[in-house]
């Protein structure tokens, strides 16, 4: 990873000056070579607290693998059981070009226009990747920080695994708001203090009214 960053930058065709920010997974590979390569040239890494995070660099590694590994899977066959083809590389039939001159439907064009467009100040508004039943951005109604809510659980997060029928939809601790984010044309993200990495919309939240009480406690003796 590290190599193929220095290639890009070090271009003597189309050289570019390294971003200030640079957002990732948590992955191997970007640890290491990479990160040293990133904090020569001040670059400030932030990693994404989950996959959503970098939804956008995961879908177009997904395509990518559709064309790459064609090609690898091919060669499988050819091969004993206990071997596997590893040279996909050598066969790529995939140009990133198609994909970077392509408009796409929620910026209405390229991401090389787009790329263009900001290095020139320009501001790229994206619309919303799906019709939302209520307002959202800055027409959407703030629930107020340090509101104390509970939050949706993913699958297995309370317990791990799998989820099962039996385990909760909400968590059992009661979290307090700490901050939101804003953005136009999509839902209002909320962060909870001393909570979860990730961040939450107004759905995932369920508000704890003050008369809210435990359930009594002679079931503990049942």
């Amino acid at each position: 990873m590290a190599k193929n960053i220095q290639k890009i930058y070090d271009d003597p065709n189309e050289p570019l000056n390294p971003p200030e920010d640079f957002i990732v997974d948590r992955g191997t590979e970007y640890m290491g070579e990479c990160k040293d390569l990133l904090l020569s040239y001040n670059v400030r890494i932030q990693y994404a607290n989950s996959k959503r995070g970098v939804a956008i660099a995961e879908r177009d590694h997904q395509e990518f693998e559709k064309h790459a590994y064609f090609w690898q899977d091919a060669e499988d066959f050819h091969l004993p059981l206990t071997d596997r083809s590893r040279a996909w590389v050598k066969g790529l039939p995939i140009n990133d070009d198609i994909y970077n001159n392509t408009p796409t439907r929620l910026i209405s064009m390229s991401p090389n226009e787009a790329v263009k467009k900001a290095l020139k100040g320009k501001k790229i508004i994206a619309r919303p990747s799906l019709e939302h039943r209520r307002p959202v951005g800055y027409n959407e109604p703030l629930l107020p920080s340090y509101t104390e809510v509970w939050h949706l659980l993913e699958p297995g997060e309370l317990e791990g695994g799998r989820r099962r029928a039996t385990d909760c939809n909400w968590s059992p601790e009661v979290f307090t708001i700490d901050s939101y984010l804003i953005k136009e044309n999509q839902p209002v993200l909320y962060k909870l203090y001393n909570g979860p990495r990730r961040s939450f919309v107004r759905e995932e939240l369920q508000i704890a009214l003050p008369d809210s009480v435990l359930p009594p406690k002679y079931i503990l003796k049942h």
